[in-house]
């Protein structure tokens, strides 16, 4: 499989298959259960999604017919999610933030995704909202139009990541100031997610979710629409290994957003990574 040509500021680069199984072999499923059990009642097992090496081509030869497809499970507790994560050794874990009421059945639902809209079965929607670099207008990287038309939807560098940071504080803000009180703030590898975790947001409509977003745009901030309407429900699994870039998605304190080291420093950068820039 052609890997696709990306563009990444330094210490940024796709985890090969052995680096993926040394960073699950030796990860603390604990974190990412402890994750969960925050959350709702129905997303403390959600329903889980992982690609197995779409974007960088690195993948289990075995798997090789799934490359270009998200292969989505469901879990009985989080010894059995490390087993599927050291099978498959994925490029990313993502997990559904839809609320069904019934994991199991809804898993195995043809029309997931789309067809939930109007469905019964859908309960509820973790609210979320994603501040990526490629969103932004930067002077080295262009706009994301100028990033896809050059085959690297995903580049990014200093210039626009550091932005992404001051648009990710001054959403934080305007979160808080619209009166959401339990905010989540994630690093995801590349950008920030925001995740409210509010009870009464939970049942929002598609288009209160949709207003709050438009409302958001029109200031200016340049956050992935799709996520925050609810049609993009995938979410990038907190603690997993982004393995386009080689770092971890991690919980992180807004207060410490500016002042992290997300390029040389544990625990943002993986033992692998480590070890390659100090030799």
């Amino acid at each position: 499989m052609a890997r696709l040509r990306h563009c990444y500021p330094v210490n940024n680069r796709p985890a090969r298959l052995n680096e993926r199984k040394a960073y699950y072999s030796s990860l603390d499923f604990g974190l990412i259960e402890g994750w969960f059990k925050g959350k709702p009642r129905g997303l403390h097992r959600p329903i889980f999604h992982l690609d197995p090496g779409s974007e960088s081509g690195y993948i289990r030869k075995k798997y090789a017919d799934k490359a270009g497809k998200l292969l989505y499970f469901t879990i009985e507790d989080f010894g059995e999610l490390k087993g599927m994560l050291l099978e498959y050794l994925p490029e990313d874990l993502y997990y559904d933030r839809n609320i069904y009421r019934n994991r199991e059945e809804c898993a195995e639902c043809q029309r997931r995704g789309e067809g939930c809209r109007d469905c019964e079965e859908l309960l509820g929607q973790e609210l979320m909202f994603d501040v990526d670099p490629e969103n932004i207008e930067c002077p080295n990287c262009g706009s994301l139009e100028d990033r896809v038309k050059g085959h690297s939807m995903f580049k990014f560098c200093f210039i626009c990541f550091n932005k992404a940071i001051d648009e990710t504080l001054r959403l934080y803000k305007e979160l808080k100031e619209m009166g959401f009180k339990d905010l989540a703030t994630v690093f995801s590898g590349r950008g920030f997610h925001i995740h409210v975790n509010d009870a009464s947001t939970l049942k929002m409509s598609f288009e209160e979710r949709g207003a709050i977003s438009d409302n958001l745009l029109k200031k200016g901030i340049p956050l992935d629409k799709w996520v925050t309407d609810g049609e993009a429900r995938l979410a990038r699994a907190p603690y997993s290994l982004n393995g386009i870039v080689s770092k971890v998605c991690l919980p992180i304190r807004i207060e410490d957003i500016r002042i992290n080291n997300y390029w040389k420093e544990s625990p943002f950068l993986p033992d692998f990574m480590l070890q390659s820039i100090s030799s």
